[in-house]
């Protein structure tokens, strides 16, 4: 009888045992689905906002070349003002200094003038009262008017020949200071049109080292080769028949087949694929007509769809 109830016991204990071992499986499970969920929803979190810091890195970018580009423009502009303005103030500047070496020339001339005149009339007014002088002598008088007559002439002639040197000096002078004022103007306008081409050429090449970088990094992309499973993100916003048109180009990729879709059109859709050899699956992707842009982040591919108009 002892048996018998201590073997019941056991059946009983063992039994309880069971029963406790199969709540905490179960207990285990649940944690385990939990735990799964949890990670499924913090990877879904991680692409979304890496998808939105991807998407405001673009944004900034543009609209730092935006700024670059304008300041550019902007700097050249106003360095061309101000090249206009200076060579303008010279001119102006060469015109007034013309104007006055002319008054300059003038007032000389006149002066000579005015001054060979009024010796002219003292030596004439001298000649005379000698002459009433000597009065008495008709050959002194005469000898004494011819060397006056020539004094004047001599002094007039000289006065003359200093005057018309001055004239040329001036007009040598005036000359030279155009020149100066051309040399100068023409010399500060071809350094800025050198500065303008520099600048250009810097951004040409700037330009063309960002084009000739971005091309060689789309062709590494497209060139690289894609074999067994591999996840797309297709970015929001999502047409619905642009989705179902990119489906039917994947389904008609050979060695290509899809595994799984799932995903919403807010949040973005995930679709794995697989390949059964090694294709160059970003570059068959861009050439879909449903696509606008594909990116590789990592070992996931992103998918921009085009707007269906």
């Amino acid at each position: 009888m002892r048996d018998k109830a201590e073997a019941k016991r056991e059946a009983v204990e063992a039994k309880e045992k069971a029963k406790r071992e199969a709540e905490e499986a179960k207990q285990a499970r649940k944690a385990e689905a939990m735990v799964r969920k949890e990670a499924e929803w913090a990877a879904k979190e991680k692409a979304k906002r890496e998808a939105e810091e991807a998407m405001q890195a673009r944004k900034a970018e543009a609209t730092a070349r935006k700024e670059a580009e304008w300041a550019a423009r902007e700097r050249a502009k106003r360095e061309a003002v101000e090249a206009k303005e200076k060579a303008k103030r010279e001119a102006e500047e060469a015109k007034k200094a013309r104007e006055a070496e002319a008054r300059v020339e003038k007032e000389a001339e006149w002066a000579a003038k005015e001054k060979a005149k009024r010796e002219a009339e003292e030596a004439m007014e001298m000649a005379k009262r000698e002459a009433e002088e000597a009065k008495q002598s008709r050959k002194a008088e005469a000898t004494a008017r011819k060397e006056a007559e020539w004094a004047v002439r001599e002094k007039a002639k000289r006065e003359a020949e200093e005057a018309k040197k001055a004239r040329e000096a001036e007009v040598r002078v005036e000359k030279e200071a155009e020149l100066a004022a051309k040399e100068k103007a023409k010399k500060e306008t071809e350094e800025a049109k050198k500065a303008r081409e520099a600048e250009e050429r810097a951004k040409e090449e700037a330009e063309l080292a960002a084009k000739e970088k971005a091309k060689r990094e789309a062709e590494e992309v497209s060139a690289e080769l894609h074999e067994g499973m591999v996840e797309l993100v297709i970015l929001s916003p999502i047409d619905l028949g642009q989705m179902k048109k990119l489906e039917e180009a994947l389904r008609q990729v050979q060695d290509l087949r899809l595994l799984l879709i799932g995903g919403s059109l807010d949040e973005g859709i995930k679709i794995v694929i697989s390949a059964g050899k090694p294709i160059p699956l970003v570059s068959i992707l861009r050439e879909m007509p449903p696509v606008e842009q594909v990116v590789k982040k990592g070992k996931e591919i992103q998918v921009s769809l085009r707007a269906n108009l």
